[in-house]
């Protein structure tokens, strides 16, 4: 395939270290903003700690710079093609009657490495390192309160919260809008119905969560809050608790078990967040919805998107090769960045439109994952074929 291996392997260490480079720039950026927006947060608090604040930002910006890796791969390409039309390389190869192909499926054959890698090695840490942040930081938030608790003044008791029907859920501290989860259960003492602002292990593990537990004719019994709650040998372990019953104060207590009939996969299936599961453990969980009878659509989504990345990272850089492979003169180039930057970002809105449609069931998974990628590709081929072959 390759006439000349030597200058396919120039031009594939220049784009392989160009991607690199971006990489590290864009990390950097990303955590110093988020680490700037948590201390601005944060900083005016009593118990700030300059060193846990940054160690919860560098642990999140993995899973959030995820997203962002088809730009990180277009904006590499782009750069390594303009770079290689000033310094007149691609003119020289041309000229020695190299094809254009001679030096773009070199940077192509790179970009499906580093989705491979991206898939079954990045993802994985990104969701194990997603999981600690969220942990640390809602540790963080839980040591924050019992300082600001002592340090304030002894508050008026609060009044007894009125009986309410689970629509009325939305009597939490934080507004409905905020919480990410809400899920009905039965159990040895009723029904109840836990909400929790995020999951972690598969769903097995809450964050801020609550729960509120009804008598049988439906009236509220009590009300249980916790930092974290976790499933325990078909229990709901709430761990320091608050539990609130009407016309009572109410009462902190260390641990509170609310029994579910629910068993571990079922929980799973209901509660957990496919982005906090790893590349490796989604087709575990798919089978399991399945065999439940339980809608798998967002599992499923999100584990095609993933098989997907490799050919989306290779229609990335044949879309940059659309817009830079021809030479350009240092007028034009500020035109050339900003029109693969918009075929890039087309492709993003797409590519994030499809996803929402493969998650919610209205599209196949395996169609919304893989067909933005095939058509960008496809589309990219013909005008390069165009162009490079008449």
């Amino acid at each position: 395939m390759f006439r000349s291996p030597t200058l396919s392997l120039y031009f594939a260490k220049r784009f392989a270290k160009t991607a690199l480079i971006i990489f590290i720039v864009v990390f950097v950026l990303m955590a110093f903003i988020d680490y700037l927006e948590l201390a601005r947060r944060a900083a005016r608090r009593e118990g700030f700690d300059a060193f846990l604040y940054l160690m919860v930002s560098l642990a999140r910006v993995p899973n959030v710079i995820e997203r962002a890796l088809p730009f990180t791969i277009l904006f590499a390409a782009i750069a390594a093609f303009v770079m290689a039309n000033r310094q007149l390389e691609l003119v020289v190869a041309r000229a020695s009657g190299v094809s254009a192909w001679q030096f773009l499926l070199p940077a192509g054959l790179v970009a499906v490495m580093i989705g491979v890698f991206a898939t079954t090695i990045f993802n994985p840490v990104s969701t194990e390192l997603k999981q600690r942040s969220i942990l640390l930081a809602n540790e963080l938030a839980q040591n924050r309160m019992k300082l600001e608790a002592k340090s304030a003044p002894p508050a008026a008791p609060a009044p007894a919260p009125a009986q309410s029907m689970p629509e009325d859920v939305g009597s939490a501290p934080e507004s409905s809008s905020d919480w990410t989860i809400w899920m009905r259960q039965t159990g040895r003492e009723g029904s109840s119905i836990i909400g929790a602002k995020q999951s972690l292990d598969r769903g097995l593990s809450l964050v801020d969560a609550s729960a509120f537990v009804f008598k049988t004719d439906g009236s509220l019994d009590h009300r249980i809050d916790a930092s974290t709650a976790d499933f325990e040998d078909g229990d709901w372990v709430f761990r320091n608790a608050t539990v609130t019953r009407p016309g009572s104060r109410p009462a902190p207590q260390p641990e509170v078990r609310l029994p579910t009939d629910l068993n571990a996969d079922q929980v799973s299936q209901r509660l957990a967040d496919p982005e906090t599961v790893s590349f490796w453990s989604l087709p575990e969980l798919i089978e399991i919805s399945k065999k439940s009878a339980v809608p798998s659509d967002a599992y499923e989504m999100q584990f095609q998107s993933l098989l997907a990345q490799p050919l989306l990272f290779l229609a990335m850089v044949f879309v940059a090769a659309t817009v830079s492979l021809r030479f350009s003169r240092s007028r034009d180039l500020g035109q050339v960045i900003l029109t693969g930057v918009a075929v890039g970002f087309v492709l993003y809105v797409v590519t994030e439109l499809a996803r929402g449609l493969g998650r919610s069931g209205v599209v196949s998974p395996m169609i919304a994952a893989w067909t933005p990628a095939i058509v960008a590709t496809l589309l990219s081929v013909t005008v390069l074929l165009h162009r490079e072959d008449g």
